[in-house]
């Protein structure tokens, strides 16, 4: 039967995994924001393959993170590749960024 503590402790495990992961999420996100400023505009397909030449996992959640959810990408337009629309992001630091 688990104890109190047992429970304390098995949260407090779960808590340091989820932490980390979202850590290890961030520093994703991060790098391909900065890989934007270096290399934009891109497309999700150019990121994606740089994502897969760095070596780093491909996730969507976290492409997804990097794209609309960072202060510092934007959507600035779309480009026709293989008649498919796709949409085109950009660093940008807006004037609410300061």
């Amino acid at each position: 039967m688990p104890t109190s503590e047992n429970h304390c402790q098995n949260h407090m495990a779960m808590r340091r995994r989820w932490t980390e992961e979202r850590r290890q999420n961030r520093i994703q996100a991060d790098w391909i924001v900065g890989w934007l400023r270096d290399n934009g505009p891109a497309t999700i397909r150019e990121i994606v393959e740089a994502l897969q030449e760095a070596g780093r996992d491909v996730k969507a959640h976290i492409i997804r993170r990097a794209l609309q959810k960072s202060q510092f990408t934007e959507k600035t337009g779309e480009v026709e590749i293989n008649g498919d629309t796709h949409s085109l992001y950009s660093f940008s630091v807006s004037d609410n960024a300061e």
